[in-house]
């Protein structure tokens, strides 16, 4: 009688689940799980609950179904509110006020979850979840590809959909899933020299967030960056020869790559301009930007006055790990084969970080804000021959503990 070792077992399943719709399927399943979860335990059954509407912006009778808190609320509310009619620029309608001209530039979740709901706005609450479901399952299949095309198995991808920050994000309705997701499709494109495809991944992205502009700006520049990159090298190795010699394959990508999600950008800041009077990047900047370093002690000394209490405590872990990520990430800049945009990418969005707003180093929500940062870390990280298990551990460890506390506090 022949027998099949334990191990051998566990290889043959290993070797089974090691396909991009395996991940696919997991992170899937997991985004939801915890939605369902936070249905039924914190919102009570009434799925709404994720929209988290303030009555400082009701002016006028909601729809019906969806509760209204006191205070500010979220920015799930604007998303939503967006969602019903994605071309209605008027300052308030549905009961709901918009804080700000500029979330009408993050025009694409909201567009997809009408298409979603078919325009019937009482399966948007439903909709915007079900956009970030299967967003998560997608950014869970990307990241397969890239630890696939590095030699790993899939299920290292998990890490880009893993970010604690999307917990938040699927909790309450926002868009950086969606970003996410388009921004590293144009990526993956990009390495299968799929230039269209990827001008219309980072259109979208654009559309989502305007931080995926700094993506297209560096691909932009790119070819400059590769021949500064390779001057620096020669003169430091001593080594001489032509300049174009020392282009990556890479940096010579078509210019539809990045002209096409530029020109989409600026068609649509240009229809919102018409719409309401206003640009509304001019806006966006002045809630999101601030001055360097001000924002990050001001978040240290925020949670530092709370500490012990549950949300200092997990203030400071999730920045123990996002940090570790980052500091993997510069580790393995030594060995990686991302591409000279992707760490650039990396680098330009470390900086960002230093520079937002302390709005978003206070705000008690996963760094879902630095959600950049953390993708391009691992992208770096599965294009490298770093070992990742502990921050996968890590990740994974945040990942669960954040959405028990979603699920079960808030």
């Amino acid at each position: 009688m022949i027998t099949v070792s334990h191990s051998a077992r566990l290889s043959s399943a290993a070797l089974r689940v090691d396909r991009p719709r395996w991940v696919a399927g997991i992170a899937f399943v997991a985004g939801a799980f915890v939605a369902g979860a936070r249905i039924l335990v914190a919102g009570h059954g009434n799925i709404a609950s994720f929209i988290v509407v303030g009555a400082d912006h009701v002016r006028g009778r909601v729809p019906r179904g969806i509760p209204v808190i006191s205070g500010q609320g979220y920015d799930g509310q604007f998303y939503y509110r967006m969602a019903l009619a994605p071309l209605n620029f008027h300052h308030a309608a549905y009961g709901i006020q918009m804080d700000t001209l500029s979330r009408f530039e993050r025009i694409a979740y909201p567009a997809f979850a009408w298409v979603v709901a078919a325009g019937r706005g009482s399966l948007v609450p439903w909709s915007l979840v079900i956009v970030n479901v299967v967003g998560l399952g997608c950014l869970g299949a990307l990241g397969a590809v890239i630890a696939r095309d590095a030699g790993r198995h899939s299920c290292w991808g998990l890490l880009l959909p893993s970010y604690f920050g999307f917990v938040w994000v699927l909790s309450r309705d926002l868009a950086e899933i969606v970003t996410a997701t388009f921004v590293v499709a144009g990526v993956v494109a990009l390495r299968r020299n799929r230039s269209v495809v990827a001008g219309a991944a980072f259109s979208v992205g654009v559309l989502s967030r305007e931080t995926a502009l700094l993506v297209i700006g560096l691909l932009a520049v790119e070819r400059p960056l590769s021949w500064l990159f390779h001057w620096l090298v020669a003169k430091r190795t001593g080594s001489a020869g032509p300049v174009d010699a020392g282009l990556e394959e890479g940096a010579k990508t078509p210019a539809i790559s990045w002209v096409l999600p530029g020109f989409v950008f600026v068609a649509w800041q240009l229809v919102v301009r018409l719409a309401t009077g206003s640009w509304p990047l001019l806006t966006s900047g002045q809630r999101n930007l601030g001055t360097p370093f001000v924002g990050m002690v001001q978040g240290f000394r925020h949670y530092l006055d709370l500490w012990p209490s549950r949300s200092a405590t997990l203030w400071f872990a999730e920045l123990f790990i996002l940090v570790a990520v980052i500091v993997a990430a510069a580790v393995a800049l030594r060995t990686t084969t991302a591409r000279l945009y992707e760490r650039a990418a990396w680098l330009a969005y470390g900086v960002l970080a230093l520079s937002v707003a302390p709005g978003i180093w206070l705000g008690d929500v996963g760094f879902r804000s630095l959600d950049d940062l953390y993708l391009f870390s691992c992208i770096i990280l599965l294009s490298s021959r770093q070992r990742l298990r502990v921050p996968g551990v890590l990740v994974a460890g945040a990942w669960t503990v954040v959405a028990v506390e979603l699920i079960k506090f808030i």
